[in-house]
């Protein structure tokens, strides 16, 4: 085996920069968006059921369902994402990770054998807990272990890859199951975390090295680092020097930080910008546009025909057109050009749903709905991941992305008054709260406020 050059002056996250983008990295991004796509399944399964099972049966009524959402997509998530993000800072990422996935699978299948609120709400409250690890803790993987140049293709790659594929088979099987075997649908969501995402991340998940050394583990983050140097220098051929000089050190952090003169600023943006993202852009299509769709006279294999296609195209355009973007242009504004496409598509559907009634209509609207809220989203999340230096990155994670499923409760609570109040428009009042305050507002916040991150180290991000 050939050795690696040795770089002794390097620090950890100087000799990660310097890795080239093989199969050791991409083994690692892939592994991580797997627990996010099972998390991405799991999230608001409330709203795919209610309209077509919960609802039809009389279970319970429109308010109860949505403040299912706001325990399910919104306070559990919350909870969650705070207190994995803390367990994440202190006890490492890989075992948060694996005791996340474990909580998202057990909440969820709750859903399958009862359809009583309160039971209901006490499971998937918890499973959304889980959900919330999930989120707070693989993006903040992702960003410590790829090297700054491809950071946004390492990312957005394996977020369009391992999600899409999943959001396709999961399409596919509601389309196939639901509304008929909707309990055996929820079983499978369920057991992804619990028998994929566990073995997966145990087996084939080394530790952050940048969190074992910010830890004063520097042994431990020295073997992992060389393992990884190893098999990217089999794989590529001889490593190119760490850039020892470019880099600047990073102060010791803590959760005070966020707070503190150094941090506020982007912390208070990123927290509303989450806010609004979530309670708009986020939660209104998951959790009320099946709801619409029925209202409208859509049947439910139409439904789940336009969400399969548009998990196949509007799903991969986004995540793939990101990923090529992402470290040519600034970050912030791939943000703002994700808001823009799915407001559009969200206009498309307004008008699918009030004039053309086609299945081929609600394709297409799902679809550009789909590519922009991709591009939106996970662009959010690799640009909060990246904002915060690692002794603070869960946390500030945790603050912004988590705290910001705030706005995941508040959106039922105004979308629901405002899709009852304007039932005979068409439901306008639903589309415009989505459109306005919950795409553009806070794109375009943070493209005029926001720190550029364009192929900057993460180090040298956290200094600004």
């Amino acid at each position: 085996m050939a050795t690696v050059a040795a770089a002794p002056q390097a620090t950890i996250g100087q000799r990660l920069d310097r890795l080239p983008l093989t199969w050791t990295l991409w083994r690692l991004g892939l592994v991580t968006q797997v627990a996010w796509a099972f998390a991405l399944l799991s999230d608001g399964i409330a709203a795919r059921i209610y309209p077509f099972v919960w609802g039809p049966q009389n279970a319970f009524d429109l308010a109860h369902f949505s403040w299912l959402l706001v325990i399910s997509t919104g306070a559990g998530i919350v909870l969650g994402e705070y207190a994995f993000a803390v367990l994440s800072d202190q006890l490492g990422r890989r075992s948060i990770l694996i005791a996340a996935a474990v909580t998202c699978g057990l909440g969820t299948v709750v859903a399958a054998f009862t359809s009583n609120f309160y039971v209901l709400a006490a499971g998937l409250g918890l499973g959304a807990a889980g959900i919330g690890g999930v989120l707070a803790t693989n993006i903040v993987y992702m960003a410590e272990v790829a090297p700054k140049e491809v950071r946004g293709r390492m990312t957005q790659t394996t977020q369009a890859v391992a999600p899409m594929l999943l959001n396709v088979l999961g399409n596919l099987s509601a389309l196939i199951l639901m509304p008929q075997h909707y309990q055996l649908l929820v079983v499978l969501i369920a057991a992804g975390p619990l028998f994929v995402v566990v073995p997966l991340v145990a087996l084939l998940l080394p530790e952050s090295p940048r969190w074992l050394d910010a830890h004063g583990r520097g042994g431990e983050a020295d073997a992992v680092t060389s393992r990884l140097e190893r098999e990217s220098q089999t794989r590529a051929g001889t490593l190119r020097d760490p850039a020892i000089g470019e880099v600047v050190a990073e102060p010791k952090a803590g959760v005070r930080d966020l707070f503190g003169p150094r941090f506020r600023g982007r912390t208070v943006l990123l927290l509303v910008c989450w806010i609004l993202g979530y309670s708009g852009l986020v939660y209104g299509p998951l959790g009320f546009i099946n709801l619409y769709f029925v209202k409208v006279g859509f049947s439910a294999q139409a439904i789940f025909t336009a969400g399969l296609i548009a998990s196949i195209f509007g799903a991969g355009a986004g995540l793939f057109i990101a990923g090529r973007l992402n470290e040519r242009f600034e970050r912030k504004d791939v943000i703002l050009a994700g808001a823009v496409v799915a407001s559009i598509g969200l206009v498309l559907t307004f008008i699918t749903g009030s004039y053309l009634h086609s299945l081929p209509a609600l394709a297409i609207s799902s679809s550009v709905v789909t590519a922009g809220l991709y591009l939106w989203l996970f662009n959010m999340y690799t640009y909060t991941a990246v904002a915060y230096p690692t002794r603070i990155r869960a946390v500030g994670t945790g603050w912004t992305d988590g705290f910001g499923h705030i706005g995941a409760m508040i959106s039922p609570l105004i979308i629901g008054p405002l899709f009852a109040a304007t039932a005979n428009a068409g439901y306008i009042g639903y589309f415009a709260y989505v459109i306005i305050p919950g795409a553009l507002l806070p794109a375009v916040l943070l493209s005029r406020y926001g720190v550029s991150q364009r192929a900057a180290s993460l180090e040298s991000v956290a200094a600004v």
